[in-house]
């Protein structure tokens, strides 16, 4: 039996708010203390607010600063880091960060290697060439859904022996249920409709502007908030007052009080063009709200047509407004899919069940059982 603890790496391209960053920072103060010492490794300066919180924790946090886009002083560095802090198991958060584990990996002597899969969409040639080497070169491969599985599979060629289906996280205390609706400067009586996430082309929030027009056209009170930035949102803004929704859209920015904001909403939107396994989508099941989303990656596997939400097949503002009317016309119905929701978040979708997944794995690679299929 082992008698020291296990020593975890992890790498991560920034520690800014994004939907990896809080699950790794979950991830790695969830696990267990007695068996497992973790350190972050982070590949730029961009650390708030998880760097602090990874701090607070008693996690070790390790910055190397970037000379480029990709540079290799930093997988040297990185590999110095690794050696010199005895890690046995390196795992990589998000394709950027799986091709510096890869070679620091084996620069630093070979600990047992995890990269990551949690999107659906491919990242240009050159970035695509060094993930599918790292995929070849790594002991296991984490996908957030089983939709990031297939896709990886058929684009990366990898065997699906090789991946572990681990499932986000959420946290149902942190976003646990509200007995009375709270206020909100941004609702109305005709309802609020809000959705969280970077202000990038990914997101696709001008779909988000297009079905707010359409429907404030049917139900003209409805209120609609966008917590989240990026470098779209002037030209965001711009295209919402363009459509008239100057007084009806909220652009919030980053906001640390996403809980409290979720449990002001009606309903929850995802517009994405792709996306993974969508943390939005879970925080606002475990806050009991019905979603309309967006049909991409992994969204079906958290959303059941009907039952806890509705799905949109493809980029169709229309639908959007359509299903939301229908919420917001019909509360009953509502709640009871906010309900749904909630209950499947608990079934499925808890912290511990990702925490317990990934000890499985962990164990199962230091035992040397090579790809574990999820």
């Amino acid at each position: 039996m082992r008698s020291e603890r296990i020593r975890v790496g992890y790498v991560i391209p920034q520690l800014a708010h994004g939907g990896a960053e809080r699950q790794l920072y979950e991830l790695s103060r969830g696990l267990d203390a007695t068996r497992f010492q973790c350190v972050v490794y982070c590949l730029s300066e961009r650390t708030f607010p998880y760097g602090d919180m990874i701090r607070e924790a008693g996690i070790e946090l390790r910055i190397l600063k970037p000379c480029g886009h990709f540079d290799i002083s930093r997988v040297l560095q990185l590999a110095r880091l690794v050696r010199k802090d005895r890690i046995d198991i390196l795992h990589a958060f998000l394709f950027h960060a799986n091709g510096y584990a890869w070679p620091a990996r084996w620069l630093a002597g070979g600990p047992r290697l995890v990269t990551s899969a949690r999107n659906c969409q491919t990242i240009g040639w050159l970035r695509d060439r060094v993930n599918r080497l790292a995929f070849q070169g790594s002991d296991a491969i984490v996908c957030n859904g089983e939709a990031v599985r297939s896709f990886i599979g058929q684009h990366y060629r990898v065997p699906a022996e090789k991946c572990a289906v681990i499932y986000n996280g959420v946290d149902l205390e942190r976003f646990a249920l509200s007995t009375e609706s709270p206020p909100s400067a941004y609702r109305s009586g005709d309802g609020l409709v809000i959705t969280v996430g970077r202000l990038v082309p990914q997101k696709d929030i001008e779909l988000f502007l297009d079905a707010a027009a359409l429907l404030t056209h049917r139900q003209a009170g409805t209120r609609f908030v966008i917590v989240g930035d990026g470098h779209c949102r002037g030209a965001l803004e711009r295209y919402a007052a363009h459509n008239g929704l100057g007084r009806q859209v909220a652009f919030l920015g980053e906001r640390a009080d996403v809980p409290e904001l979720l449990r002001t909403a009606d309903v929850v939107w995802l517009t994405s063009a792709w996306e993974g396994l969508s943390n939005v989508l879970l925080e606002a099941m475990a806050c009991a709200k019905p979603i309309v989303t967006r049909d991409v990656g992994a969204c079906r596997e958290i959303v059941r047509h009907g039952v806890n939400g509705y799905l949109v097949p493809k980029r169709d503002a229309e639908a959007f407004a359509h299903y939301t009317l229908g919420l917001l016309t019909n509360p009953v119905q509502a709640s009871e899919m906010g309900q749904a929701g909630r209950k499947i978040a608990e079934e499925k979708f808890s912290l511990s069940a990702m925490i317990r997944n990934t000890v499985k794995l962990y164990d199962s690679l230091l035992d040397s059982r090579v790809g574990v299929a999820g």
